[in-house]
């Protein structure tokens, strides 16, 4: 992945310690939020500048916050999206994760770097096994087998919208199902060398583990991570020059 440097400017008027109070959660809720190989450059950068040039009241706040955070989100997406040679997206969707949003970020991030998930997902081939095996890795890196159990009791994974996995065990009904799931990850597919994304739909996955898995804190983590698949033309792309 390339270095990326964002710049965002406005006239609002605001102090410097709220605009990066705002732009920090921005950031966390889009550009940390997103991964095409899980390679980062040292030099990526989010700034935002302010002029003060328009004058601006406290009930102004709330939608300036929303404007910061739907920009970041929309260039945080076309990131992933114009990947290189990237043919879909991944939206993870987990929710109630017994710990912090950083935590569940962590686990959709993990998702996302899957090298199997990610090759299964550029063959449109929806391997339900290889999605639990990149949960169950990162939750195994954390925790012992009883808290890993406790944690995913209630955990409900679905696929395209599909559930896919309920009550400890995979929900799984035939070719039929299968042939369903495939068509969602072809209707998302984009062209590996197409000169710009043709549309905005993604791969769905959901995540979910149930209202009363809280940890210690009372914490539950909802967040939304976007990754994109791997595909030969990726690997081309990366294999093929020198700098």
């Amino acid at each position: 992945m390339a270095t990326m440097l964002s710049y965002i400017f406005t006239d609002f008027t605001i102090e410097k310690k709220r605009l990066q109070s705002i732009l920090t959660h921005a950031v966390n809720e889009s550009f940390n939020s997103i991964s095409v190989d899980g390679s980062e450059s040292t030099s990526d950068t989010v700034v935002a500048l302010s002029s003060n040039q328009i004058e601006s009241e406290e009930n102004d706040l709330a939608e300036f916050e929303s404007a910061i955070l739907e920009i970041c989100q929309g260039l945080a997406s076309d990131i992933v999206r114009n990947g290189e040679g990237t043919s879909h997206v991944m939206r993870i969707d987990i929710s109630n994760y017994p710990g912090s949003d950083q935590e569940a970020r962590m686990l959709g991030r993990s998702i996302a770097n899957s090298a199997l998930l990610k090759c299964a997902i550029a063959g449109n081939d929806p391997n339900t096994g290889r999605l639990a095996s990149a949960i169950g890795s990162f939750l195994g890196r954390l925790e012992d087998a009883g808290t890993i159990e406790s944690k995913t009791t209630n955990m409900i994974i679905k696929l395209g919208g599909r559930t896919i996995f309920k009550n400890g065990k995979f929900v799984l009904e035939g070719d039929d199902v299968e042939n369903e799931l495939s068509q969602h990850m072809i209707d998302a597919q984009l062209g590996e060398q197409d000169e710009y994304p043709k549309h905005q739909r993604c791969v769905e996955i959901g995540i979910d583990f149930g209202t009363s898995t809280k940890d210690d804190s009372g914490e539950c983590g909802n967040v939304t991570v976007l990754g994109s698949d791997l595909t030969a033309e990726y690997v081309s792309v990366n294999a093929d020059y020198r700098s």
